[in-house]
Formats: structure tokens, C-alpha cells, sequence
């Protein structure tokens, strides 16, 4: 299959159903591979900050060990493909890399998995940046002898699927409080910033000089603020309705093989 067919077929996804389609039909046959994870993420004071993942054949275990507080993931590849601009590989019997965390490490093995392939694309300049990256689980070698010409083929014609559905989905969004997101002061854009990191309430606090139970008390007040039901709505809101913009306070990136530039938001699966 050309890469100008698959990227004609991306522009005509609208929907879910037409997105699992196209994965599992279409780009199955230029790239098989086990499970797919891939999602679409923005520029913010601390990297990237995702706008929607999407999942396909991957095990409940797994994408619980990859996510941590906060719906954000948890991967050292994506942290390495972000900074590298990929392609990614990784190899589970040779890959002894410090900043592989152990458990993720186990929990790729027990889903059988033996490598995994990471592609990104990145289109836009600035603040309109919008960053498309794919995990690919399990690929034979001819995948990862390929693995430059196939994320040129393959990227783009991602890039256009998630794109059309992200639109889509924006044009058919309901008018809700999301686009009446209160002002928030320094104090609260400070805190959000760390919470869209995917930090703790004592994590964020450590960062702020505060404790985790202050943290815990003005998050609560901001969930009520905004209508959301819980941290990961209320981060949810933030990012759509773009509320901390270029006010936002600039914060370190973190460390033990997790970086904020490498976070992706876990907003639905497709499987």
C-alpha cells in the first residue's frame, strides 16, 4: 500500500469505529505489529501535554503499569523518541539501558512482547505545534531494518489520522464549562502546570514548598471550580480549554527515566 493511499484513507476517519479501521486494516499491512499506542500531544512550559491517546491490542496489565497519577503514561522509550525525533527500538533481551524502570520491563515481557518500535511526527512552529507519536509492540525485523523509510511512510498518514478525528470530535463537542474555564491565578496555574505532569499531591508540593495535603485541598477547590469529577477531568479541562496559556510558570523537568516532555494523556482506548 502506498503512503498516498493510507494518508488519503486517514483524512476519512470521523469517528472511533473508522479509526479502528484504519489501523487494524490499513496500516496492519504496511506494519504489523501486535498492539499499537499512539496519541497527539501540544507544547507547554514543560514539554509536551497530551490531547488524545488511543490504544489497540494492548493488555489491561500493561497499560495499567504505564500509567501513573495524573492519566498521564509512563514510558522511557516515548522520553528517548521525543528527544531523539526516532525512530525508537527496543529490544528486551539487549536493552540494559538505566533508564528502563524494571517493572515496565516485567510487564512488557509478560505481555510477550519481545521489542517495540516508537515513530514521532511534528508539524506546526511554536506554540502551534502538535507532536503525532506511535508505539508499535512486537514487529518482525524487517520492521526495524526499515525503521527510517517506514516512519516517513507511516508518520504522516498517522499524523492525518488523528487529526481528522481530533477535529471532528472538537466539532461536535457540546458547549459545556470547558470554554468557561474561571481566570486562575499564578498560584493555581503553578499547580495545574505540575498536575498535567502527571505529579502526586506530595510530589507537586515538594516542588511548590507545600504539603501534599495543601496540594490535595486546593486541587478540591479547583475540581469544584471547573465541574470535574476528579484530578484527571480536571486536567482534562485545563488542556482543552487552554486555560494556563503563556502565563503559565515554567517547572523542571522530573527525573528517574520520566520526563514531562515524554507524557502522553490516556483519554480512550480503541480497543
Amino acid at each position: 500500500m502506498s503512503r498516498d493511499v493510507l494518508a488519503s484513507a486517514a483524512r476519512l476517519i470521523s469517528d472511533a469505529d473508522s479509526l479502528t479501521w484504519w489501523v487494524e486494516e490499513l496500516l496492519s499491512t504496511v506494519l504489523p505489529s501486535a498492539a499499537v499506542l499512539c496519541g497527539q500531544s501540544v507544547p507547554h512550559s514543560g514539554g509536551y501535554s497530551a490531547i488524545q491517546t488511543w490504544s489497540f491490542g494492548l493488555p489491561p496489565a500493561y497499560q495499567a503499569a504505564i500509567a501513573c497519577v495524573g492519566g498521564n503514561v509512563r514510558s522511557p522509550i516515548l522520553t528517548r523518541l521525543i528527544q531523539s525525533g526516532g525512530p525508537e527500538f527496543f529490544d528486551v533481551e539487549q536493552d540494559q539501558g538505566a533508564d528502563i524502570d524494571p517493572l515496565w520491563r516485567t510487564t512488557f515481557r509478560r505481555a510477550g512482547w519481545r521489542n517495540l518500535l516508537a515513530f514521532s511526527h511534528l508539524e506546526g512552529e511554536r506554540n502551534d505545534r502538535v507532536l503525532t507519536s506511535a508505539a508499535f509492540y512486537d514487529v518482525g525485523p524487517e520492521a526495524v531494518a526499515d525503521r527510517h523509510a517506514l516512519q516517513q511512510r507511516v508518520m504522516p498518514a498517522m499524523h492525518a489520522a488523528l487529526s481528522s478525528l481530533y477535529r471532528c470530535e472538537q466539532a461536535h463537542a457540546p458547549s459545556n464549562s470547558v470554554a468557561r474555564l474561571p481566570a486562575f491565578t499564578l498560584a493555581e496555574r503553578a499547580v495545574l502546570d505540575l498536575l498535567l505532569q502527571g505529579m502526586t499531591n506530595k510530589e507537586i508540593g515538594r516542588q511548590l514548598g507545600k504539603s501534599g495535603e495543601t496540594i490535595k485541598r486546593q486541587l478540591a477547590v479547583l475540581m469544584k471550580r471547573t465541574d470535574a469529577r476528579n484530578r484527571v477531568e480536571l486536567a482534562h479541562r485545563v488542556l482543552a480549554g487552554g486555560a494556563l496559556g503563556a502565563a503559565q510558570p515554567s517547572v523542571p523537568s522530573r527525573v528517574n527515566g520520566f520526563d514531562p516532555i515524554g507524557s502522553f494523556r490516556i483519554t480512550r482506548s480503541g480497543d
